[in-house]
């Protein structure tokens, strides 16, 4: 969301952003016009805070919950939210999405996901529904590594979430200081890994475009690696060996099987991490005919570019 902001106020488009805590747009252009929403305040709330909005970019998720959020009230919510753009006269949604894999039944943010696509594809709205591989600062970050949030003030995986800060905290430095990479999944697995600067400028171009389309997109980054590929980025880019540890999709599943009763929030966790390992995305279709793929950052560039930075971690209200 923040990166499409960013790149809307750089397209001189008017742009305005919700939040739930006025502290976390602090980082926003002063051009962003801020109103704090909470999704499931309910749709007078939701329908307020659209009112006279020509386009939404529904970039809202709940994969990095917050404690005391229920992820399940946010996915309804959003679901719901199409239905008020529709009231108020929203012209055309843009979804950011995930790919179809055949673990999605398993996975509650990958159900929550379909089910907004349906809706959304359903609407009379026009309608772009984007569909992504694994984002570079998200997935090049939880394989134990820093190094890809320096410089990320509104990162999703620096969210304030007890589950993932407790996680973040034994493994958050892996690569840089033990040259080790925890992966889910085989180590052969390739994804069209995508920076998320990359996938708002598709979101944008979706939103700005003259046409709508007819049935989801998948928007690729600019090459495809294996999970090996990627060690050996940050080899180069660190000077040091890295090695890749796995983990098989089975443990995740069983994980998530195994909290789903007591523990809603580590159970999407491990089921996020089930649906990564158990397919990869090796998409070849960069920029989805929306960015031009010569413009695109690489795995490479991004962790150089980052490595660079001061070693940081970003403030997160």
């Amino acid at each position: 969301g923040a990166a499409c902001c960013a790149e809307l106020v750089r397209r001189a488009v008017p742009a305005r952003a919700t939040v739930r805590d006025a502290r976390r747009a602090a980082g926003l252009a002063v051009a962003v016009d801020v109103v704090e929403l909470d999704l499931t305040a309910g749709s007078a709330a939701r329908r307020r805070a659209l009112e006279g909005s020509e386009c939404v970019i529904l970039s809202a998720n709940a994969v990095a919950p917050r404690s005391g959020d229920h992820p399940q009230a946010v996915d309804r919510a959003m679901v719901d939210l199409v239905g008020d753009a529709e009231a108020v006269g929203v012209r055309r949604l843009v979804l950011p999405s995930i790919p179809v894999t055949r673990a999605d039944d398993a996975v509650p943010f990958a159900r929550g996901r379909r089910a907004l696509e349906r809706r959304v594809l359903d609407s009379p709205l026009e309608s772009w529904v984007l569909r992504f591989p694994p984002f570079m600062e998200c997935w090049l970050a939880l394989v134990g590594s820093s190094v890809p949030l320096r410089g990320e003030p509104h990162a999703t995986i620096g969210r304030p979430s007890p589950f993932l800060r407790r996680f973040r905290g034994v493994t958050s430095r892996l690569v840089e200081d033990r040259g080790v990479m925890l992966v889910p999944g085989p180590a052969a697995h390739r994804h069209a890994f995508i920076a998320v600067g990359d996938a708002a400028r598709a979101c944008v171009a979706a939103a700005l475009r003259p046409d709508a389309a007819t049935d989801p997109l998948q928007v690729a980054g600019p090459e495809v690696l294996s999970w090996t590929d990627v060690s050996g980025a940050f080899a180069g880019v660190l000077g040091r060996r890295v090695r890749v540890l796995t983990t098989p999709a089975v443990v995740f599943a069983g994980a998530a099987r195994l909290l789903g009763p007591v523990a809603e929030v580590p159970a999407r966790t491990m089921a996020l991490n089930y649906f990564m390992a158990a397919e990869a995305t090796p998409w070849t279709d960069a920029g989805g005919g929306l960015v031009d793929p010569s413009s695109m950052t690489t795995v490479e560039q991004l962790l150089r570019a980052k490595a660079a930075l001061p070693d940081r971690p970003p403030a997160v209200v």
